[in-house]
């Protein structure tokens, strides 16, 4: 048997005000704080934060009326953008010292600026 009592009047009441809710919620949603920095700030369960942003918050529910990415799927993305583009520059570095082989290295003195040229490693002739 457990030990809880139900209080008089046979039903819980609310422990926390609307008020202080939202106040949880703006927070949360302002990025001022994170769920999990919501609940040990104000003393709440974490499940009970993540109840409150599906009831009461906006921030999903406004990111998916623009069509909108949360900020993990849009890092998500630009990490395999980021990975794609260092492909591509490894690409394009042994492109330039095949051309820099093949006909010396005028080419690059006349083909890239001098910034990216002192950014591609040079072979020194045997």
């Amino acid at each position: 048997m457990s030990n809880f009592k139900i209080p008089a009047g046979g039903e819980w009441k609310n422990r926390y005000s609307y008020a202080f809710k939202m106040e949880v919620i703006e927070a949360i949603e302002n990025g001022k704080l994170s769920k999990n920095q919501a609940s040990k700030m104000y003393g709440i369960h974490h499940k009970t934060v993540g109840e409150w942003m599906k009831k009461y918050g906006n921030f999903d529910k406004k990111l998916r009326e623009m069509g909108g990415k949360s900020p993990r799927q849009e890092l998500n993305e630009l990490r395999a953008k980021l990975k794609v583009s260092q492909g591509e520059n490894e690409v394009l570095k042994a492109v330039m010292s095949i051309i820099e082989e093949e006909y010396g290295e005028e080419v690059l003195k006349k083909y890239l600026p001098e910034s990216l040229n002192k950014t591609i490693p040079h072979r020194k002739k045997k």
